[in-house]
């Protein structure tokens, strides 16, 4: 007796926890369009069924850890988690925003700054943290400033 698609309890599908296009990004808190310019482009991976796209969370996750706002994000969490640094108000509320999702252009807007003036506030930002790493781990010489070995002639 063959089994009929409506005997299974359930439907199986491979592709569950997959994102469509719109959905994926939202998820990546970007415009459709620019989205889809990236997915062109081959810098976003997905998987095309038929004619439509579908993402993986993951994927998309790991490609927002490789840009500019991932490196943003893990700027900022690395901030907020370090006891070490004193942060004013300004930059811990940029910092949370930043951890939050927001853009930089969303800060300022809700601070009523500048994006310049936010960006400077990064850079102190990045700028205490590098300074802290500083003095936690010795930097190794680059290997223009690193001593030859010692010349032994050969023997023969």
């Amino acid at each position: 007796m063959a089994l009929r698609k409506t005997d299974l309890p359930y439907r199986p599908n491979p592709l569950n926890g997959y994102l469509t296009t719109r959905e994926a990004a939202a998820h990546l808190n970007m415009s459709y369009w620019h989205f889809m310019h990236l997915v062109e482009a081959n810098r976003i991976p997905g998987i095309r069924v038929v004619d439509r796209w579908l993402f993986s969370p993951a994927d998309l996750d790991s490609y927002r850890r490789s840009t500019k706002s991932g490196e943003l994000t893990s700027l900022a969490q690395a901030a907020l988690d370090a006891s070490t640094i004193t942060l004013t108000a300004r930059q811990r509320a940029i910092c949370e925003g930043i951890v939050a999702g927001n853009r930089p252009a969303e800060i300022a807007r809700q601070q009523q700054q500048s994006r310049q003036a936010v960006h400077a506030q990064l850079a102190l930002i990045r700028e205490k943290l590098q300074q802290i790493s500083a003095f936690a781990k010795p930097t190794p010489l680059p290997s223009s400033h690193r001593r030859p070995p010692a010349f032994t002639p050969l023997m023969e």
